[in-house]
């Protein structure tokens, strides 16, 4: 290859550019393959996770009374079932008990004097 001198640095130029490209694709690419971006996706969620859970722990460690009351809360909404039952079962316990035949009996209906039903 020969030629003028500002020819030859132009056609250097030109290979030093495409060798940067198809580099630069090469990267991209790879960067762009299903299974890194799974495994990117996957660490900067445990980044997010590991970070929550710092931040976390940091406000629990600040206000421990503050949390211990929402903590209770919580439980408390989340047990009122079992506790209803809990207190409607002694309620009943104290209560009297009502006659073996009361609930089994039942009215019958009123007949006229010809034996008729009302």
């Amino acid at each position: 290859m020969s030629g003028p001198p500002d020819l030859l640095a132009a056609q250097a130029n030109v290979k030093a550019a495409r060798a940067r490209l198809l580099g630069t694709l090469g990267e991209v690419q790879s960067r762009l393959k299903p299974s890194n971006l799974a495994q990117d996706a996957v660490e900067s969620a445990a980044q997010g996770v590991a970070s929550v859970a710092r931040k976390g722990a940091e406000a629990v460690r600040s206000r421990p009374f503050a949390v211990a009351a929402i903590t209770g809360a919580i439980g408390l909404v989340m047990a009122r079932g079992w506790i209803g039952d809990i207190i409607g079962r002694r309620k009943r316990k104290h209560e009297t008990t009502p006659s073996s035949d009361g609930l089994k009996r039942q009215a019958k209906p009123a007949k006229t004097a010809k034996g008729q039903v009302k």
